[in-house]
């Protein structure tokens, strides 16, 4: 078993390992493997977010437009998307979508973290 200190902050772990990768590997191939980690930071975050919840998710969600994973996601892929614009020489002129699309993925991630209840991992 690995130790709380550990196993805690791993999703993290990968989502910055991701975006230093993508930070200081430019290229093409190192925006997609640091945008790989990233997501693969999320998507464990995710998983662990769903099965740590105690309110009632299947009562409380709603058939909406996007599918679970699409919702789940959103957040993340609107980060990703901003780093991106910011890491790639893209045009001066894409850097305030780049900020809109950053304010809004950093918004729903904090949402979501604020409204979801969480057993604490320690009682697992």
């Amino acid at each position: 078993m690995i130790p709380a200190k550990i196993y805690e902050p791993l999703p993290y772990s990968y989502m910055l390992a991701g975006l230093v990768s993508m930070a200081f590997l430019p290229s093409l191939f190192g925006v997609l493997s640091g945008g790989l980690l990233f997501m693969a930071g999320a998507l464990v975050w995710i998983v662990r977010s769903e099965h740590r919840r105690e309110d009632n998710v299947f009562a409380e969600r709603k058939n909406g437009p996007l599918p679970f994973w699409g919702y789940e996601l959103l957040p993340f892929a609107c980060l990703l998307l901003a780093l991106t614009i910011f890491m790639l020489p893209f045009s001066q002129f894409y850097y305030p979508s780049a900020v809109i699309l950053l304010v809004v993925g950093l918004q729903l991630w904090l949402t979501r973290t604020m409204q979801r209840r969480h057993r604490s991992a320690l009682l697992e």
